[in-house]
């Protein structure tokens, strides 16, 4: 998977989690979810020049989080599209961003965890 491709998706994956399971109000104005997706997406990512073909690169990865135990799925839960938990590793911060969300629970939760790698 390219690094551009990656970070398309995830743009994608946060404007549909906004409209599909967080706010879950109606509304006929689009801008308001691409505004809050793309601060979502400016704030978890983290983009370097690659010093051989001076392109900007995507350097963040993104995980999506799950456990599973034979059939059963311990987190983040039921198989619903808009139960998900993804995790945004930033290698140059050493940032962990924790994006998350329990359908049955109607909680959007945007958790950011610092640690240390030796």
């Amino acid at each position: 998977v390219s690094t551009q491709s990656t970070g398309q998706e995830l743009l994608f994956l946060l404007f549909k989690h906004l409209v599909l399971g967080g706010i879950c109000q109606y509304d006929d104005k689009i801008d308001r979810y691409l505004e809050v997706a793309k601060a979502l997406y400016k704030e978890f990512i983290t983009v370097q020049k690659n010093g051989e073909t001076k392109q900007i690169e995507l350097i963040s990865k993104v995980i999506k989080a799950s456990a599973w135990d034979g059939d059963i799925c311990w987190f983040p839960g039921d198989e619903q599209t808009q139960t998900f938990c993804y995790l945004i590793l930033n290698p140059v911060n050493r940032i962990v961003s924790v994006f998350s969300h329990d359908f049955g629970k109607r909680s959007l939760v945007v958790v950011v965890f610092r640690f240390l790698c030796f």
